[in-house]
């Protein structure tokens, strides 16, 4: 399970340390009184052993001293001498029972037992099996399967005539004597092979079974009680061994200590508690301001800065207490200052487009009506590249302070850079806001003096109210936005928003998105329109037209689809569009032996391309076609739009062999000169002075005119618009040279305009047989 709680994990940490460094403590103890108790056994035996020598010393001493006076009495080597067994064993009794001697043995002077004290009777058998010298004065040895310490002493007279032996047996009172003056525990075990013949001990559980061992310290298990055990082997012989183990009892060396490891252990106990204590209560102390502060971070990371934080404290964490109260001064003031970021223009200080769609969401949410007014200057882009950034800051700056002081109360003021100023005006009915957002107009357009420069702005109004054209924030931010592009310098100065031309701007946007993909979407079309020649009557040129059949909203007329091409910059993919088809009917009619020059409509925007010439150069090239199949038709306000590139590039064209005509002529503000000028060869009158000839319209002057006009520059003319056999006529008779019109044929597709060459090529032919 894993702890979660810094104070548990302080606690649990702390007691850890506290129970592994008692342990340790009470272990070093422990051992270190089970080391002691051990060398004081150790010594202890020791000790015991010399005792242990030095009794077996002073027996032998006591036994040689009685030996020697028996051996020295003169009736007892009279015994001797004499063969008298019977005094011989009663002077060997009374001898041992003086010195009270176990055994005593009389000798021949072969060394065969002769009488032995613990025999009832003479001449009883006594079996001597093992005997081994102990020291310069005693033996250790085997008598009827039990172990003596035995002593023996020469019977001269003068010559060797027997010997004579004292013993003490290794009994249990020897083993008792030597514990009273040793203090250890002592057993005798006398052994023949391996099996115990004889076996004493002061311990009444002793097995001598349990060592077989030879001389040595070891530690034996007696019962329950441990012993520190020496053992001194007195006789090793013919599969004999006699052996004294000395044992020093650790039970009772340790029991010196028992008390000492009792205060210990209630010692490690108290220690352990008082520690647990001191830990519970070190621990809530580092955890309780950890916590607090934990606590704070944790409402700053929510957003609640108003809490301060501060601990009572001087050390680490009372600094950091006061660092994370900075950090949340430094934070608070950090976020007020992007939220006001967030809704305030940094330029004029007023609030941007997010504050102006959070008013009306909170208006439109209270279900209050109102009226939402976009303030702009007319040519805003101009301005600002005429007079740079500076200026525009600027004079955006003055106008905000001049709004500032006329919205009226409870409005909204705000700025968006690049739309104008938004004015939320609650509670205001249509014609009220119509009424303050032309007082407001008046006074922006008022003069203003900007870095030494006078200026005048037009400022225009776009206005939309609320609930009535919309209930959304944003969907009152497009409308107004719709509203302020229908508005014009003027009495039109204030535009309210109207539902039909929301629609008009989305069809506008709709092409404007979908015109870019109509060549892909295979949705272009040519169709071509004949000119006929007046002088021959033959049509050897036709104008190419293009013709766009959405797939959703049908046909859309040249007119407006052109235009949207020529803002948006499409213009020069439905150039190449037009001129790949061109090409390549060029190329399927010339190859079928039908010779037409085609004229096509070029953008001014195509013009300001340098390398347009070349390329359109290439493409007929590529096509083996010569460049006078195909003619150029520009109009004329598009030739004013760049008067020096356009006419580099009109002159480059001609230069290749191309054709060239000035489309619209008499709709444009052309200059003779300029006209003059143009390397073209055909000028075209505009239809709009052509439809009304029939009907004897003043347009008839204007057309005469430009006819003579351009014969006189050497231009030929070509009139568009002849719906009519009057204004065909009436052309004819002026000497125009070419006509188009709908009474000659309608624009079509190029497999109608074969079959329509062919008719015409059939009446002539009947008209002329």
């Amino acid at each position: 399970m894993r702890i979660k709680q810094l104070r548990s994990r302080l606690i649990l940490l702390l007691m850890g340390l506290l129970v592994v460094v008692l342990g340790a403590v009470f272990v070093a103890v422990y051992s270190a009184t089970d080391i002691f108790a051990g060398r004081q056994a150790h010594k202890q035996l020791e000790l015991g052993a010399n005792v242990f020598s030095r009794i077996l010393e002073m027996q032998a001493e006591e036994l040689s001293s009685a030996t020697a006076v028996l051996v020295a009495d003169y009736g007892f080597k009279q015994a001797v001498a004499s063969g008298d067994l019977p005094t011989i064993r009663s002077a060997l009794l009374n001898q041992a029972s003086r010195i009270g001697a176990d055994e005593a043995l009389f000798l021949d002077a072969e060394g065969v037992i002769k009488v032995s004290s613990r025999t009832p009777t003479v001449g009883e058998p006594v079996r001597l099996s093992a005997a081994q010298q102990l020291n310069n004065n005693a033996l250790i040895a085997i008598i009827d399967e039990h172990a003596y310490l035995l002593v023996e002493a020469l019977v001269m007279a003068p010559v060797l005539i027997g010997q004579v032996a004292m013993a003490f047996r290794l009994d249990a009172e020897l083993a008792e004597e030597m514990k009273h003056l040793s203090g250890l525990e002592v057993s005798f075990v006398a052994m023949r092979d391996g099996q115990p013949l004889d076996r004493v001990s002061t311990l009444a559980s002793y097995d001598s079974s349990m060592d077989n061992g030879g001389a040595g310290l070891s530690v034996q298990q007696v019962a329950k009680d441990a012993f520190l055990s020496t053992r001194i082997v007195l006789l090793e012989q013919d599969g004999y061994r006699v052996k004294a183990e000395l044992l020093s009892s650790l039970s009772e060396a340790l029991a010196v200590f028992d008390e000492l490891k009792r205060q210990l252990i209630i010692v490690t106990l108290v220690a352990l508690g008082l520690s647990s204590l001191a830990a519970y209560a070190m621990a809530g102390s580092l955890s309780r301001p950890v916590r607090v502060l934990a606590d704070a971070a944790r409402r700053i990371g929510q957003g609640d800065y108003a809490s301060t934080v501060h601990l009572p404290r001087a050390d680490e964490l009372g600094r950091l207490a006061s660092s994370i109260d900075t950090m949340r001064q430094e934070i608070a003031e950090r976020e007020r200052q992007l939220t006001h970021n967030a809704y305030h223009d940094p330029l004029t200080g007023l609030g941007n487009l997010a504050k102006t769609r959070e008013r009306l969401a909170d208006a439109l949410a209270s279900q209050q009506s109102g009226v939402l007014v976009m303030l702009f200057i007319a040519g805003e882009e101009d301005v600002l590249k005429a007079r740079g950034q500076h200026v525009h800051d600027q004079v955006i700056g003055f106008s905000a302070e001049r709004l500032h002081d006329c919205v009226p109360a409870n409005s909204l003021l705000s700025y968006c850079p690049g739309q104008g100023f938004y004015m939320v005006l609650n509670g205001q009915e249509l014609d009220q806001a119509v009424v303050t957002t032309d007082a407001l107009i008046t006074q922006l357009s008022a003069p203003l003096r900007v870095d030494g420069v006078k200026m005048t702005l037009t400022w225009l109004a776009g206005v939309v109210e609320w609930p009535r054209h919309s209930a959304n924030a944003d969907e009152l931010l497009r409308q107004v936005g719709i509203a302020a592009a229908d508005a014009q310098p003027g009495p039109e100065r204030i535009a309210v928003y109207q539902a039909q031309r929301d629609e008009d701007y989305m069809r506008r946007m709709r092409l404007i998105r979908d015109i870019h993909f109509a060549p892909q979407m295979r949705e272009l079309a040519v169709v071509y329109q004949p000119k006929l020649d007046l002088r021959s009557g033959q049509v050897t040129q036709v104008e190419a037209l293009m013709r766009w059949q959405h797939s959703e909203l049908g046909s859309i007329a040249p007119d407006e689809f052109i235009l949207l091409a020529e803002q948006t910059g499409s213009i020069h993919k439905l150039t190449q569009w037009m001129l790949a088809a061109i090409v390549s009917q060029l190329r399927d009619w010339i190859d079928r032996d039908i010779h037409l020059q085609v004229a096509m409509n070029i953008s001014a925007l195509d013009l300001d391309d340098e390398s347009f010439p070349e390329c359109i150069a290439m493409i007929l090239q590529a096509q083996d076609i010569p460049p006078g199949y195909l003619s150029f038709e520009i109009t004329e306000s598009a030739l004013m739009r760049d008067p020096v590139q356009s006419m580099r590039s009109l002159v480059r064209l001609r230069e290749l062999g191309f054709s060239l005509a000035v489309d619209d002529y008499g709709t444009g503000y052309s200059s003779l000169a300029t006209l003059k000028s143009l390397p073209v060869q055909d000028l075209k009158i505009d239809k709009s002075f052509v439809l009304d000839l029939a009907e004897g319209s003043g347009d008839a002057v204007i057309v005469k005119s430009t006819i003579e006009l351009a014969h006189n520059m050497g231009l030929r003319v070509v009139a568009e618009g002849v719906e009519n056999a009057v204004s065909l006529e009436w052309l004819r008779t002026l000497g125009c040279d070419t006509v188009q019109g709908y009474f000659i044929s309608r624009p079509v597709t190029a497999a109608a305009l074969e079959g329509w060459l062919v008719s015409q090529q059939t009446t002539d032919v009947e008209g002329s047989s």
